[in-house]
Parts: structure tokens; C-alpha cells; sequence
């Protein structure tokens, strides 16, 4: 008996890196529309979510330690705290032992907010990931986190550019 065909508009992932690089495309582009649609009562969407969590996580930090947190080059950034700023979720204040650098927390709205939202992304984790049995979930996350380490890793050029 064959597995079942994986769908895919640019071939079969199992045999092509092309392929299985737009399954995963895919898959976070899903899941990450799905989190975004229901975030939107709350008028935020996941990547103000990934700033709120980490604030919420480290305390007041700099803006540039958030952005290496969060591996979010400076302009979006700016553009995400421009945003959290305006809804009220979120501070920048000048930094008191530097005063060139910004210091970010969240605001009581922002607190708020963010435990509703962690609420709803938890119902979005269990519809996505809830299927996964405790091995499973635990093979596609050291998979993942070797993916990321390999891909920090300068690649190799091979002699004959292959």
C-alpha cells in the first residue's frame, strides 16, 4: 500500500526539496491566517502578539534586545511598536541607563489584552496541533529546531557550484 498523496501544486515534498519547502510555506501561512482571524476581535494580529508575549515573558526590555529576541530586523520593529503604541498595548520609553535606547512594557491594556489573546491562540494551538500524540509533537519539534539550526549555519560551496 502507497501513503497517501501529500498535495502539493509543485510536485511530491517526499522526493523534492522545492515541493516540501512549499509545504511548509503553506502550513505557516495556514496556521498563521487562522491565529490572525481570530485575533481580530481583539484589534491585534500574530506578530503583535509574538512582541506582547515576549514583553510579557522578559519584562521591559530594549528594543533592540526585542528584536534579536524575536529574530525581527529593525524596521519592522519600529513598525510593530509604532503600531502597539497607537492601540495603547504598549510603551517605549527612554532607556534610563542609556538614554539613546528605548526601554518597551506593556501597558495594563496591553497585560489584558495579551491574556485574552494567549487564551484564543491556545484554542488555535489545539485545533491545529491537538491531533499530535506527545511523540509525534515531540519528533516535528526536534525537527524543526534542527531546520533552524542548519539554516543559521553558513552553507558550504561545493567546488562545480553544486
Amino acid at each position: 500500500m502507497q501513503p497517501p498523496e501529500t498535495p502539493s501544486v509543485l510536485g511530491d515534498p517526499r522526493g523534492d526539496d522545492l515541493a516540501l519547502g512549499f509545504l511548509l510555506a503553506t502550513a505557516h501561512f495556514n496556521s498563521r491566517q487562522k491565529l490572525n482571524d481570530r485575533l481580530q476581535p481583539f484589534g491585534i494580529e500574530v506578530r503583535h502578539l509574538g512582541v506582547l508575549s515576549a514583553l510579557d515573558l522578559h519584562g521591559p526590555t530594549s528594543q533592540r534586545h526585542l528584536s534579536e529576541l524575536l529574530d525581527l530586523d529593525k524596521s519592522a520593529m519600529v513598525r510593530i511598536m509604532d503600531e502597539l503604541e497607537r492601540f495603547g498595548l504598549a510603551t517605549r520609553r527612554r532607556a534610563a541607563h542609556d538614554r539613546r535606547a528605548y526601554a518597551i512594557e506593556l501597558t495594563g491594556e496591553g497585560r489584558a489584552r495579551l491574556h485574552f489573546a494567549q487564551a484564543e491562540a491556545a484554542v488555535v494551538g489545539e485545533e491545529i496541533f491537538g491531533w499530535l500524540r506527545p511523540a509525534d509533537r515531540e519528533r516535528l519539534v526536534g525537527l524543526l529546531e534542527e531546520l533552524v539550526t542548519r539554516m543559521d549555519r553558513p552553507t558550504e560551496i561545493k567546488p562545480g557550484g553544486s
